[in-house]
């Protein structure tokens, strides 16, 4: 559409008020494409526009840079002048992250010259407990899959796969994986509670315990990914059956506004669908 009204432009013979229209909705169809990187649409816009896109995204940011720098009480911090917004967005969370880091710096130097608490002890206790209770399940899990004390061709393979993963799982402390890695080389419950002290099983149910929560957070977070990247409602709760309807959903919108364009597209073939087109589009 965008591509057809500049042509019929060029054409000339239009009343003066029509064009003057049809110069806007080129403008107003051409900025999403222009926005999202595509360079005829820039240039269309560019030509039917009084502001080109590059002048109006830095007004834009100027005024974005006014109301962060007087929200915040001070200035941001730039080498040059913003091109656009984004650039403004991200100067102010770089900002932020900045003065965050500097607060935890802080917080950590006082914390260092403060006496520990007894929460604190027993915290780095419980830490250092998990570790004892990784390297004992390691330790097991390797003696019970080292594959150079195994003769069967197949089970040796099957063993060096085992090792090899348990060797990658302990070296980056995965506890889950080495504890799904036991199950896989068949040790029995026994087998596993037998070189465990109480202390270190507590201390494993405690990581398990945050590492499920954590797990929890990062679920929502992609639930909230996807919510955003499919237009969903906040409320919804993602699953198999809710996407499929909603894009089911988008589905048919969207091949409804493709019926209408190539409607708008039939009826602006003519000057006189044309310009009842633009009446329409005029009162909207």
């Amino acid at each position: 559409m965008v591509i057809w009204l500049d042509q019929r432009l060029e054409k000339g013979g239009l009343p003066t008020r029509h064009q003057k229209l049809m110069h806007r909705l080129i403008c107003k169809l051409a900025l999403d494409f222009a926005l999202a990187g595509d360079h005829d649409m820039r240039k269309l816009h560019d030509a039917h526009s009084d502001e080109s896109l590059a002048d109006i995204q830095q007004a834009q940011a100027r005024e974005a840079q006014a109301y962060f720098e007087q929200t915040m009480g001070r200035e941001l911090e730039e080498d040059e002048p913003f091109e656009t917004v984004d650039d403004v967005l991200h100067a102010k969370f770089e900002q932020l992250r900045k003065q965050a880091e500097q607060r935890e710096s802080q917080k950590e130097k006082r914390k260092n010259k403060r006496t520990k608490t007894a929460s604190q002890l027993q915290a780095e206790q419980l830490l250092a407990d998990a570790q004892g209770a990784l390297r004992t399940i390691y330790r097991q899990l390797a003696s019970a899959v080292h594959p150079d004390r195994e003769s069967d061709p197949i089970e040796r393979a099957r063993k060096t796969k085992l090792m090899s993963d348990a060797n990658t799982a302990y070296g980056r402390g995965d506890l889950l994986t080495l504890l799904h890695l036991q199950l896989e080389a068949n040790l029995t419950e026994t087998q596993i509670a037998s070189n465990l002290a109480h202390d270190k099983i507590v201390a494993l149910t405690s990581v398990i315990t945050h590492r499920t929560q954590g797990i929890q957070r990062e679920l929502r977070d992609v639930e909230l990914d996807a919510i955003s990247e499919f237009g969903m409602s906040p409320a919804a709760t993602v699953t198999e059956a809710s996407l499929s309807r909603h894009l089911a959903t988008l589905q048919r919108r969207f091949h409804s506004e493709i019926t209408s364009i190539k409607s708008d597209l039939l009826t602006v073939r003519d000057d006189t669908g044309l310009k009842r087109w633009l009446k329409e589009q005029d009162a909207e």
